[in-house]
């Protein structure tokens, strides 16, 4: 059986890759639709290819407004619940000008489904503080939709 822990932290890693690159194209391949992403403020769901372009680019913009060079994620663990699915639990970090500390790491959670050809995110849980770019993008993205 395929080993869920490399499965997780190689999927964190290219997916992470792909979003502090600014390859907007390239972060939404990891993705399902529907996507649901949660944190403490509640929860969003992308049930549309439009929906979830709109979150990533404002995920990306955000990283690139804090001046965010590099997120560092660990995969601490991760299970298989079935064949093609993998429930990960991880952590974050972000750095600034490659070297400095930016913020506090924070903790996730992710349900991963293998797709025809990579691992794409199903649900994603985040537990950051308000100010993390994650938690920035979830507001402003619920915001944006109540103000619509």
């Amino acid at each position: 059986m395929e080993d869920a822990v490399r499965i997780a932290q190689d999927f964190l890693d290219r997916q992470g890759e792909a979003t502090m690159s600014g390859d907007l194209e390239a972060t939404l391949g990891w993705c399902n639709i529907p996507c649901t992403l949660e944190n403490s403020q509640g929860h969003t769901v992308a049930r549309t290819e439009a929906e979830m372009r709109a979150i990533c680019k404002m995920f990306i913009d955000t990283l690139k407004a804090k001046r965010l060079t590099h997120m560092v994620r660990h995969c601490v663990e991760a299970m298989f619940t079935d064949k093609d699915t993998i429930c990960a639990a991880y952590e974050t970090r972000y750095i600034k000008e490659r070297h400095q500390l930016a913020e506090d790491s924070y903790a996730g959670f992710v349900v991963l489904r293998r797709g025809d050809d990579r691992w794409k995110i199903s649900n994603m849980q985040f537990a950051g503080d308000n100010d993390s770019p994650v938690d920035i993008t979830l507001r402003d993205w619920a915001r944006d939709r109540v103000n619509a």
